[in-house]
């Protein structure tokens, strides 16, 4: 059954709610992670770290299905691809010019993927996009 247009925000805007509260909860954890005393708390908030980042990562994808543009859905995927191929790239690079290199790329593939879901859930919440990313304000 086809969902109306008002449904299917008031389904979106839920998901973000939920979204806000993950990665509110995974910046805690993260912090709490830096600060671990003992490997037992580290072990323990890692854990928890990377069961929100799964989470975190299936609420934003879930709002990315619901874009009725199929290729704007692949470039959002092409674009986390990308920024998770980062990630050993970072691990096993030993030189600073390289790393500063790499952390630029990265900055600018985030900024990249943040503004193309800002645009996705704008479109599906039926507001006017933003023309570029738009940074919220961090709880403090």
């Amino acid at each position: 059954m086809e969902q109306g247009p008002e449904n299917r925000r008031d389904e979106i805007m839920g998901r973000l709610q939920k979204l806000a509260e993950v990665s509110k909860e995974l910046e805690q954890n993260v912090r709490m992670q830096a600060a671990a005393v003992n490997l037992v708390q580290a072990g323990e908030l890692r854990r928890r770290v990377d069961e929100l980042t799964r989470l975190q990562d299936t609420l934003v994808q879930g709002i990315v299905d619901h874009h009725p543009d199929a290729a704007l859905r692949q470039r959002f995927s092409a674009l986390s691809r990308r920024i998770e191929d980062f990630r050993p790239q970072i691990r096993s690079c030993q030189d600073a010019g390289k790393l500063k290199e790499l952390k630029e790329q990265i900055d600018e593939s985030v900024e990249e993927w943040v503004h193309l879901f800002q645009y996705i859930v704008s479109t599906l919440v039926g507001v006017a996009p933003p023309s570029g990313p738009v940074a919220g304000s961090r709880p403090g």
